[in-house]
């Protein structure tokens, strides 16, 4: 069975890493994923919260880094102000990218779909923080 993941709005903390081990990882574009916050992330590298501008930054944590990353596969265009600002046609959008990446899925066998995900998670940071 494929897995598809979608991002709608921020894809946070530990718990946020099964979602990139799907086939495909589908992102609204001004949503965010990481498996850290940006606060945590300077906490940790800095011993300051004050820090978490360059924590976000670092963590490349946007649909457009991501994927650039390889990490997020679509990122699904949102009405103009944001998803929040016409849901109807946010959840539309999101419905065609399922729609389409499951008729791509659906050709292939499961041994393919399973090789797939293997494959795309084995690739995951392989081009580098330059990408």
């Amino acid at each position: 069975m494929p897995l598809i993941s979608v991002v709608i709005g921020e894809g946070g903390s530990g718990g946020a890493v099964a979602l990139a081990t799907s086939n495909r990882l589908l992102m609204l574009e001004y949503s965010v994923y990481s498996v850290i916050s940006p606060e945590g992330c300077a906490s940790i590298l800095w011993k300051d919260a004050e820090k978490m501008r360059e924590a976000a930054e670092a963590l490349r944590l946007t649909a457009q880094d991501l994927k650039k990353l390889g990490v997020a596969d679509t990122i699904i265009k949102e009405p103009l102000g944001g998803a929040q600002r016409d849901r109807s046609a946010a959840m539309a959008s999101v419905g065609k990218a399922l729609e389409k990446t499951l008729n791509e899925l659906s050709k292939k066998t499961p041994n393919a779909i399973l090789k797939d995900r293997r494959d795309k998670f084995l690739k995951v940071g392989s081009k580098g923080l330059a990408a």
